[in-house]
């Protein structure tokens, strides 16, 4: 049974570890998300709380007048 939990938890650390980063947070949370109730506690910061990525972004119709944008990634 511990060893289940130990491999889930692994697998979750390695998710956590590669989509952060993406997201704009610190990879470092990932460790945070392998301890009980904290993973919840970190799974809704994430989704409520805005993205610095998000801020970047130009969607569809977000650009200037003449449909070119200057965005550079």
């Amino acid at each position: 049974m511990i060893r289940a939990f130990f491999i889930l938890s692994l697998l979750q650390l390695v998710a956590f570890w590669k989509i952060l980063p993406r997201m704009g947070f610190p990879a470092w949370l990932a460790i945070m998300a392998s301890i009980p109730l904290v993973n919840l506690i970190l799974f809704y910061y994430l989704a409520l709380s805005p993205w610095p990525r998000e801020g970047r972004w130009i969607g569809p119709g977000g650009g200037p007048a003449d449909g070119q944008s200057d965005a550079k990634f």
